[in-house]
């Protein structure tokens, strides 16, 4: 029997709109994710102090009393983002690459989100922000693994660098941390608390209604798009040949795939080792309430609109392992930067900013050719042109580690800067990443090879 083709699947299934509907997953993601981290040390004051986080005439929101444990409190918050994005991963990994498609776990994540922002909306207690908070993580899996994975249908393996995979991924992270900290002050002081979340809700309604007009090419029947000329590696026709199965046991004895995780668990602690720290640090140290500590973060957050065209760029004309060696030693000595200004320095607030912009910059530098490198992994590994074994479990395991990095930053951060205070907790994670460069240096990108250039990636081999 011939299935009757869906109404506009010309545009439902095309590439743009794939893209448009990843990107707007992610940015939604995001924008839920990081839209309490200018106010959660303040919030956690409030809920201490038994007063609520929704009134906005309250003085805990340009003062917190007790900042060490409340960057405690904040780091465990923070950190339970990542327990329920290392927990849905693997479990989302392993569905994704024995799954016929990816659009209704996509929407069932979706669900989960409006779930986690609704329980966010109406929290009194700390513990109801920690069930949120996991359920966020969890419900991120869904887009961070099989948003990956449907774009990597999508698009060829020489598309999936700069032009599609780091921009759908990075731009709509930083995009979404942009809108952030320009957005919050104004809803928050003029609305009060729960503005930012309605607007959270309102934009994941938006994002479930692309997720649910996608009409995915693969496993559909092959007459539907007799006339277009597919990007897609496969659509409905069945191979006579056996399947091979690529198994997570493969992939990890790959040295390529094991730097690649090991930046992103670095990444993901330097990303979140200052959202419970350098917030309290702002507030006891500068007295700055949440809109301006929203504002300091923007130098964050700025930079890395161009450090992800730039570094991609770079990656595909050079190599990945000079990108990432160069950027990870450059974002290395801004860890050991940072925690020097305060008030009693030369230039006041002004070096700290200029130190977190070049942080910014460098810590997305050295993450963004790392999916490329996951995608030569499970290449490598498939003997056929067009099988995509293994693929599903590799963006697993890259948000796992990922994962990793955003729970251990967060806690280690919070209980350094509770014992030891702000300067040594950035000295420690600067030794951290002196630790992970020998690692990188020798096994991202082509052995051997500091600089490669694209005529030499077509013998690319894993060693």
């Amino acid at each position: 029997m011939v299935q009757k083709k869906p109404l506009f699947l010309k545009f439902r299934s095309s590439n743009i709109y794939v893209l448009v509907t990843v990107s707007m997953s992610l940015f939604t993601d995001m924008m839920v994710y990081s839209i309490i981290v200018p106010i959660i040390p303040f919030v956690m004051d409030a809920m201490q102090n038994g007063r609520s986080p929704d009134t906005r005439s309250d003085p805990y929101h340009t003062t917190i009393s007790n900042g060490g444990n409340v960057s405690k409190d904040t780091g465990i918050l923070l950190a339970l983002f990542s327990l329920g994005l290392l927990v849905g991963s693997p479990v989302l990994g392993y569905l994704a690459d024995r799954m016929k498609y990816r659009q209704w776990p996509m929407v069932a994540g979706i669900a989960g989100l409006l779930g986690a922002t609704f329980l966010f909306l109406f929290a009194t207690t700390y513990w109801e922000l920690l069930l949120a908070r996991f359920l966020q993580g969890f419900s991120d899996a869904c887009v961070w693994t099989l948003g990956m994975c449907l774009v990597a249908d999508t698009f060829a393996l020489e598309e999936l660098g700069t032009q599609v995979s780091i921009n759908v991924r990075f731009q709509a992270y930083v995009s979404s941390r942009w809108e952030d900290n320009m957005l919050y002050a104004a809803l928050y002081h003029s609305m009060g608390y729960k503005a930012p979340f309605i607007l959270c809700i309102c934009l994941a309604g938006v994002d479930m209604l692309l997720r649910l007009f996608l009409v995915e090419r693969r496993h559909r029947p092959a007459e539907w798009f007799s006339d277009d000329t597919l990007t897609t590696t496969e659509t409905t026709v069945e191979k006579k040949k056996k399947y091979h199965h690529v198994t997570v046991f493969q992939l990890l004895r790959q040295h390529r795939l094991l730097a690649a995780l090991l930046i992103a668990f670095a990444n993901g602690c330097v990303c979140n080792v200052f959202e419970p720290t350098l917030t309290v640090r702002l507030s006891t140290e500068w007295r700055y309430n949440s809109s301006q500590i929203g504002l300091v973060f923007l130098a964050q957050v700025i930079p890395t609109f161009v450090a992800t065209p730039v570094s991609g760029a770079l990656s595909d004309k050079y190599g990945a392992k000079v990108v990432c060696i160069s950027s990870l030693v450059v974002c290395t000595i801004t860890m050991f930067l940072i925690g020097i200004p305060n008030r009693s320095t030369a230039g006041g607030i002004a070096p700290l900013i200029v130190i977190f912009a070049i942080q910014g910059f460098t810590a997305f530098a050295f993450i963004t050719p790392v999916l490329p490198e996951v995608a030569f992994v499970v290449q490598s590994l498939n003997p056929d042109k067009g099988d995509d074994s293994g693929q599903g479990m590799s963006y697993a395991l890259f948000n796992v580690a990922f994962a990793l990095g955003g729970l251990v930053g967060p806690l280690l951060s919070g209980f350094l800067y509770d014992k030891i205070g702000f300067f040594y907790m950035c000295i420690v994670m600067g030794c951290f990443l002196i630790l992970c460069l020998p690692y990188v240096f020798l096994f991202t990108g082509e052995p051997g090879k500091f600089i490669v250039r694209p005529q030499d990636k077509k013998s690319t081999m894993i060693g």
